[in-house]
């Protein structure tokens, strides 16, 4: 199983930068909230935190919840960094080619609907 390491400096006022490869990967944008899990001093993770309304929340909900609190404690399921860029890249290739897809059919259109009014 193989890692990627990344060696991060804490800047003034306690900030670090994210390498761009994670945050690509997680899809994060500026004002998303990370969750910083400390196992043990060398088992640090941050997950990608999401605030849910209680009113929304549900037994159902809460119940899935905390199982994915208890595999993330007992480490099940974790995938190697790399996979997830791999997988990110992949799915972000797609994205973009859809919507250069979705861009070149209405230049398409136009241009079709332009020659027909001359």
């Amino acid at each position: 199983m193989s890692q990627t390491g990344y060696t991060l400096r804490i800047a003034g006022k306690n900030q670090v930068t994210l390498p761009r490869e994670i945050v690509t990967a997680l899809n994060l944008q500026k004002g998303d909230e990370l969750q910083i899990i400390v196992n043990t001093p060398s088992d640090i993770r941050l997950v990608p935190y999401t605030r849910v309304r209680k009113d929304l929340m549900t037994p159902e909900i809460e119940r899935l919840l905390e199982r994915r609190r208890q595999e993330d404690k007992s480490g099940t399921q974790m995938v190697p960094f790399d996979e997830v860029l791999k997988k990110a890249a992949v799915k972000n290739a797609r994205r973009r080619a859809s919507v250069a897809r979705r861009a070149h059919t209405r230049l398409k259109t136009q241009r079709k609907a332009n020659a027909s009014q001359k």
